[in-house]
């Protein structure tokens, strides 16, 4: 079982809009929800390859009865704490015409010290049925910038490998429990080492440094529509993904690092997790909001990375 771990889950409201103008009157052709946030789109990729996968996190309010009925829906299997807090509703704009989302996200209410407790019994407990752990997305105010380090600590205790997807302070302070696998992008990245940008080769030579410093044994970045970069101690390498219409890049990254996931329990290589993540990327963007391509479409780009040793 993949166990996703989604703090801060949130409800997603897509507005379709063609010829997005900001501060003008805009009118939506089409409204899509979904249960979002990176965990939660992670596990519903992972559903789609035919995983096993659980959430957890926390869920309450209005929102949170909205987000646990999309899950149902769509067959996927939760544990999520329930709160009184509303969980938290991430707005989205889809311009039609230039295929650009613009997004405002809520930052969630803050839980109680015995909620809290409660979640990391429940993980904890989870342990022993997991095959690996995905931490990734966003926390809950006032909540401990430690808390990843600590979920990490207790997977490690238990030999569970750890897929961690998040950037700036959080990741900072994660990598020191040494995670099996760091996959930020090249934003929260840079993020994390103060500064504003990366160059691939900055990129390389940072990645090396977490590995030997911090005791992960991958580091994986994304590029956006440039690909990926993926680091071990003795490989590296650059994944460029074949050119496709790009109607949402909204979970894009979690489709990545669900078929990364994947990819590394089916047993393949480092490079070739490498390819089947960013097939996976590329069917999600050729889909609306949180929609997921199908099993054939996720794997259907496979043939089209191009792999560089670097």
């Amino acid at each position: 079982m993949i166990t996703t771990v989604t703090i801060n889950p949130s409800v997603d409201k897509t507005y379709i809009v063609k010829d997005f103008e900001p501060f003008e009157l805009n009118r939506a052709t089409r409204i899509i929800y979904n249960a979002g946030s990176k965990g939660i789109n992670v596990s519903r990729v992972v559903t789609q390859l035919g995983r096993d996968t659980c959430v957890l996190g926390f869920v309450g309010g209005q929102n949170g009865e909205m987000l646990l009925s999309e899950l149902k829906a769509e067959g996927i299997n939760e544990e999520l704490v329930r709160v009184d807090e509303n969980s938290r509703l991430n707005i989205k704009i889809m311009d039609t015409n230039t295929r650009k989302v613009t997004e405002v996200n809520e930052t969630g209410s803050p839980v109680s010290d015995a909620k809290l407790n409660e979640f990391m019994q429940k993980y904890e407990s989870h342990m022993k049925k997991s095959s690996i752990v995905v931490i990734s997305g966003s926390i809950l105010p006032s909540m401990s910038k430690r808390i990843y380090f600590d979920l990490i600590t207790i997977a490690n205790k238990y030999e569970k490998p750890v897929f961690l997807d998040c950037g700036g302070t959080l990741l900072k302070e994660a990598i020191k429990a040494s995670p099996y696998c760091i996959k930020p992008n090249v934003k929260e990245l840079a993020d994390m080492l103060g500064k504003k940008t990366l160059t691939e080769e900055e990129v390389l030579i940072q990645a090396r440094g977490i590995i030997e410093k911090n005791g992960v044994k991958c580091v994986v970045v994304t590029l956006g529509g440039s690909g990926a970069i993926g680091v071990t101690k003795d490989e590296a390498y650059k994944i460029t993904p074949p050119n496709v219409e790009v109607i949402s890049t909204v979970g894009a990254g979690d489709a990545f690092l669900a078929g990364l996931c994947h990819g590394y329990m089916k047993g393949l290589d480092f490079s070739n997790q490498l390819i089947l993540a960013t097939s996976c990327a590329n069917a999600k963007v050729a889909e609306e909001g949180n929609n997921v391509p199908s099993f054939i479409e996720l794997l259907g780009y496979v043939n089209g990375c191009n792999v560089t040793s670097l």
